[in-house]
């Protein structure tokens, strides 16, 4: 599923790093992850920064995703 990559996301953070009110918004810049396992994706955020998260239990789909 290549599709999520150049698409927008909301980054609302977590424990480790820190909620964000109002979420982030962070580009998918490449995913991998095994079939049935959990996925992780490089993000770029808002500042140029760039980051790895699992993307099934951070990001929210933004309304009007394109890329």
């Amino acid at each position: 599923m290549t599709g999520m990559i150049g698409r927008r996301y909301l980054d609302p953070g977590d424990r480790l790093s820190g909620r964000k009110d109002p979420p982030e918004v962070v580009t998918v810049l490449a995913r991998w992850g095994s079939g049935g396992g959990p996925r992780n994706v490089l993000v770029r955020r808002p500042d140029g920064s760039r980051a790895v998260i699992p993307f099934s239990r951070r990001l929210r789909r933004l309304n009007g995703n394109t890329p």
